[in-house]
């Protein structure tokens, strides 16, 4: 079990690479420029992993994104969450 974090756009060289890596049993936060994936709610990423996968909420609000994951039902964590994530995964990787 990985935790994944992604910190560039859903476009990315970054996100293509870590959307071939994630496993069934892997999580993944978007942070940074990786939450503007809350305006692309059909990107594959979301249905891959499907439960697994959070935006964190400082940084959707820093870019002004909070209300369009709200209004698109997608996951959402704030830094307390992510820090249990870290905790509760033995690995972890960042994709820049």
């Amino acid at each position: 079990m990985i935790l994944h974090i992604l910190t560039k756009a859903p476009g990315s060289s970054a996100a293509l690479q870590m959307q071939q890596a994630v496993a069934g049993q892997d999580s993944v936060v978007l942070i940074e420029e990786a939450v503007t994936a809350a305006l692309d709610p059909t990107w594959k990423a979301w249905q891959q992993c499907q439960s697994r996968i959070y935006l964190l909420s400082e940084d959707l609000l820093a870019r002004g994104l909070a209300t369009i994951a709200v209004d698109n039902q997608l996951p959402t964590l704030e830094m307390g969450g992510f820090i249990s994530l870290t905790e509760k995964y033995e690995k972890s990787v960042t994709w820049y």
